[in-house]
């Protein structure tokens, strides 16, 4: 899969790269952090992370997603993100939001 094939809401996933190697103590290199961002962005999508949701709530997943993965815990920050949806009224369907941020840890191996 190349990144054209990729569904296009989670092409902000890619744009973390640039943002990650501008962090202090950054060691990888833009291209190697580009590589690894354009496969989380892959996994996501063979994973299905978005399926069944609404622009919104994918939009939201996905905004989401893009600050959990420049964390220093991800795999923590997005099940925290899946818990704390449920409490959230601005998703339109949190039990789905919850479901694909738990998704997304699976496809991430997170």
């Amino acid at each position: 899969m190349s990144t054209s094939d990729l569904d296009p809401r989670l092409r902000p996933v890619l744009g973390l790269a640039e943002e990650a190697a501008a962090r202090p103590g950054t060691e990888a290199d833009l291209e190697t952090l580009q590589e690894i961002f354009s496969e989380a962005a892959m996994l996501l999508d063979l994973g299905n992370v978005l399926e069944g949701l609404d622009e919104h709530d994918a939009r939201g997943v996905v905004d989401g997603l893009c600050r959990d993965l420049l964390t220093e815990d991800p795999s923590q920050s997005i099940r925290a993100h899946a818990e704390s949806v449920l409490q959230d009224d601005s998703s339109h369907d949190p039990e789905g939001v919850a479901v694909a941020y738990r998704m997304a840890a699976y496809a991430l191996q997170l």
